[in-house]
Order: C-alpha cells, then sequence, then structure tokens
C-alpha cells in the first residue's frame, strides 16, 4: 500500500489527500472530518506522501459514514449521482482475485473461498484497517454496505446484518 501511494503521488504530482477529496469525497458528499496523514519527513519534492496503513502517526482516519459512502460506491460501479467517480476497470480488477493470493484483490479481501470469514457470506469483500477491527464489508449479492469501527467481532456483525438482508442478486 505504502508503494501505492508513492507510485500515485509520483505520477499525479499532487497530494493523495488532495485528489482524494476533489474527485472522490466531496462529490460524494463526505464529511470533512476525515484525514490522511504520512510520515514525518516522507516527501516527494515538495508533496508529501501519504501512507497506506495507519502505523507510526500515519494512515487514513475516517467515519464510519464516510466509510460507508465510499462502500456504496464499490455497490454502483464508481458511479455517483450520474457521474463515474472512479473506474469501473479499477473496481473490477478490485475484486478480482490475484494470482498470488487468490483471497485477496486490490486492497480488498475477497471471501469467495471463506478464508478471510469462514462463516460470512461467500459473497462479501471486506476492507479492513487496525488489526481488522474497522471494517467496511460490501456484499453486491445483498447490496449490502457494513462499516464499522472498533469491533471485537467483525464476523458475528456480518453474519447478523447479513442474515437480516435477503439476497438480490447473484
Amino acid at each position: 500500500m505504502n508503494l501505492l501511494c508513492l507510485a500515485l503521488t509520483a505520477l499525479l504530482g499532487r497530494s493523495l489527500p488532495e485528489v482524494l477529496r476533489e474527485a472522490v469525497l466531496v462529490p460524494l458528499g463526505a464529511s470533512e472530518s476525515w484525514s490522511w496523514h504520512g510520515y514525518r519527513n516522507t516527501h516527494l519534492g515538495a508533496v508529501p506522501v501519504v501512507s497506506g496503513g495507519a502505523h507510526w502517526g500515519g494512515g487514513m482516519f475516517m467515519s464510519a459514514g464516510d466509510l460507508a459512502r465510499i462502500g456504496q460506491l464499490y455497490l454502483t460501479g464508481g458511479r455517483w449521482a450520474g457521474r463515474q467517480l472512479v473506474s469501473g476497470d479499477w473496481l473490477a480488477r478490485s475484486w478480482r482475485p490475484c494470482a498470488v493470493k487468490r483471497e485477496y484483490g486490490f486492497l480488498w479481501w475477497l471471501n469467495d473461498l471463506r478464508t478471510v470469514f469462514p462463516n460470512a457470506p461467500a459473497s462479501g469483500r471486506a476492507a479492513r484497517g487496525n488489526g481488522g477491527r474497522h471494517l467496511l464489508w460490501v456484499d453486491p449479492a445483498r447490496d449490502l454496505v457494513i462499516a464499522s469501527h472498533w469491533g471485537d467481532d467483525v464476523e458475528q456483525l456480518i453474519n447478523d446484518v447479513s442474515a437480516a438482508v435477503v439476497r438480490q442478486r447473484r
């Protein structure tokens, strides 16, 4: 993730939090309370480079509500209010197993093989942080998004909510 952030900063020549704010979060109607920090003194020229994980003071911090908006963006194929905010191709690749680790896509854990959450629906995808205690769960088959912070048993949360939602798509 850190290498991806460095590469995108070099490619765009701009701060990734600015790009995310302008291209995705403002159009989604996200709050202004989120933040994304890099490590101290990590710059590419004058542009700060943010980190992927929230380690040693770096990383992204976002409310569950804003996180849920990102999950909804994945459900809509990257479209929001009639605009394509994120490439549909990127989203499709995000949920395609990688050759090295079949339960992982582009920054998403795929539950197809039930190795991530053995008892949760195989149709779900998870983005996790803070040692797995922060969760963004997206289940296209149920048209379902779950965003949770500081959960002790996120698999139980997924199972309870999924059981209450009728499967929509195959």
